[in-house]
Parts: structure tokens; C-alpha cells; sequence
């Protein structure tokens, strides 16, 4: 009996001092060390992203009121925001490597790695790390912190793939693809000019809250006389809040002679403090409907002749509408 409780004794003392062992020891590498916890668990700590990589490519994204700004003066994209945060918060180290396999690890994070910094409010750095390459069955990541010796394999609990593309760089990734995100209230007016169909271009201005007028763009253009329709103009307005584009085509080849071509459209909206953002529209891509004609699906755009953009029709359709549109018993289609 003696016997027993001595054994059961030494067992409850070996298993304590293993998990103090691995549970509280500060050397790099052990379990709950420092350069384990990549994690910042509350996102809402977070006030500043730096990213760098070795070819001299960098992304700040500081958190403003309510929204963040890629690299000072650009809107961030907020689904490549909210991954990033989901990242980030949910870091967890997967296993650590084999020894034999560091070496290249390091050397991978040495020549590829991507440098991220994060900042609290009062601009402390919180973490900084290194994210390199991925396994061989890219479902692990590569990480090792700012100051360590000892590199891991990093995952998300839960998300099967690689982390590197979570902290990617380049403007198209990272810029708001939102072409217009207007607050209904703060807009003036919205001119459309289609300028191979002059008679279906207008003019919408507003003449005091929530109420608007609907003009011909062009003089030539015979006024509608008959009424407008009711809550048809401030319906239209809403549909600016946010009209979203497929991707970037900066870099597309067929940029130059797409912009020497007549536009479709030419959309203007003025704010109440006096901003104007002008989009130009270009048929991109048809398809051919079941009755035979032919409809533009896809555009490209250009938003006050600096980025050039793919857009969809069935995203942006409700803001090509035609001067009659807004009267009562007039055609209102337009025809694309």
C-alpha cells in the first residue's frame, strides 16, 4: 500500500514539474514563450499595419474614424482589411518545425520574407514578425518574430491555406474598389451624359431636402413637361452609397485605346461642399440575350482620369437610366 501511494506520488510530482516545464520556461521556442505569441487577440488595439517586403515595396494602413487609409491618402479596401484583422487576431502557432528544416526556413524568411509591424493608438509598436514561404501541402505558414531565433509553423484554427497572401502588397489589392460611397444627403447633383445618345442625358439637381429636379443634359434636348415621378429621383440618388467595381486594370495593355474611344457614359456627382467625381464608362464585354440582342455586361471605367477599373452591369445598370425614366408615361429604357 506504502508502495502505491509512494509510485502515485512521484507521478503527481514528474507530471507537475513536465507541465511547469512546458508551460512556463521563457527560452525561445518553448511552449508560451514570447516568440510564440504572435496573436493580438483584440483588433480594436490596433490603430497601424506596416508591411514591407524585400524589394522595397511597403503598405501603411492606419485606422480613421470609422474606416482605414492605405498609405495616407487612399481608402482601404475593407474586405482586405477584415481578413487582414481576422489574421492577425487568430494567429496560432501549428508545430514547431524539425530542426533539420530551420535552416532553409530562415534562409526563405531572410530573402523573402514580409516584414509586418502593428501599432497601438498612442503609436507603440504591439507585435512585429517576419512572414515567410509556405509547406509543402501549403496549409502552413512560415513565421518567426522580430528579435527571434526559433521560426514556426503558423495556421488559423479552423482556415485550411496559406497566410502570405493575407499580407500582400500593391495598390490593387489594397485600394477601395468602391468607385462611389456617397452619403444620398451630401449630393448636389448627378449629371449623365451618354454622348452618343444626347436625348437621354440629364441633369439631376436637388432644389432642397430630399427633393430633386430632373433637366436635359443637353439645350438642344426638348424638356419633358409631364410630372416626375414620385420618389423615383430620391430612389436614383440611393443607389450611389456604394457602387463597387470587380478589380483594377491599370496595367491592361488595351488601356490607351479604350480611353481614345467615345465613352457610353460620362457620370458626374457633386457633393454640397463642392467635390466632383467623374466616371467614364466603356463597353467592356457582351453577351447575346435569349431574344437575340446583343447586351453589354461588363465595362471598363475611369474614375477622374487616374484609375481604370471592370465593372459590372448588373451592379451599375440602375445608375444608367435615361432622362424619360424620371416622368410619368415616357420610355424608360436605355438602350446599351
Amino acid at each position: 500500500m506504502k508502495r502505491t501511494l509512494l509510485l502515485a506520488t512521484l507521478f503527481v510530482l514528474m507530471g507537475g514539474a513536465t507541465w511547469y516545464a512546458l508551460n512556463k520556461k521563457n527560452e525561445s521556442g518553448t511552449r508560451n514563450s514570447w516568440d510564440m505569441e504572435f496573436a493580438v487577440p483584440n483588433t480594436n488595439d490596433i490603430y497601424k499595419v506596416f508591411i514591407a517586403d524585400r524589394k522595397g515595396q511597403t503598405a501603411t494602413l492606419e485606422r480613421k474614424d470609422g474606416y482605414w487609409t492605405y498609405n495616407g491618402d487612399k481608402r482601404a479596401r475593407d474586405n482586405a482589411i477584415g481578413a487582414l484583422m481576422e489574421t492577425v487576431s487568430k494567429l496560432n502557432v501549428w508545430y514547431i518545425p524539425a530542426e533539420a528544416a530551420e535552416k532553409n526556413m530562415i534562409k526563405s524568411l531572410a530573402t523573402e520574407g514580409i516584414k509586418v509591424e502593428i501599432y497601438d493608438k498612442a503609436g507603440k509598436k504591439i507585435k512585429a514578425y517576419y512572414v515567410g514561404g509556405v509547406t509543402p501541402d501549403e496549409l502552413g505558414t512560415y513565421m518567426i518574430m522580430e528579435e527571434a531565433d526559433q521560426p514556426y509553423i503558423m495556421h488559423i484554427p479552423s482556415f485550411v491555406g496559406q497566410l502570405r497572401l493575407r499580407y500582400r502588397l500593391g495598390d490593387d489589392y489594397w485600394t477601395d474598389r468602391n468607385i462611389f460611397n456617397e452619403k444620398p444627403e451630401e449630393i448636389e447633383s448627378v449629371a449623365v451624359e451618354y454622348p452618343q445618345m444626347k436625348s437621354a442625358s440629364f441633369r439631376l439637381e436637388k432644389v432642397a431636402e430630399a427633393q430633386y429636379e430632373i433637366k436635359p443634359f443637353f439645350s438642344t434636348t426638348t424638356a419633358i413637361k409631364q410630372p416626375q415621378r414620385k420618389g423615383v429621383p430620391e430612389a436614383y440618388i440611393l443607389q450611389f452609397e456604394k457602387l463597387g467595381a470587380e478589380g483594377f486594370e491599370n496595367k491592361n495593355p488595351l488601356r490607351d485605346s479604350v480611353r481614345a474611344l467615345v465613352p457610353f457614359a460620362i457620370v458626374t456627382v457633386r457633393k454640397t461642399d463642392g467635390k466632383e467625381k467623374q466616371v467614364r464608362f466603356w463597353p467592356a464585354e457582351s453577351i447575346e440575350t435569349r431574344d437575340g440582342r446583343e447586351h453589354i455586361n461588363r465595362y471598363f471605367a475611369e474614375v477622374d482620369q487616374n484609375d481604370f477599373l471592370s465593372i459590372q452591369d448588373r451592379v451599375f445598370g440602375p445608375i444608367f437610366r435615361s432622362y424619360s425614366f424620371f416622368f410619368e408615361g415616357a420610355e424608360r429604357k436605355i438602350r446599351n
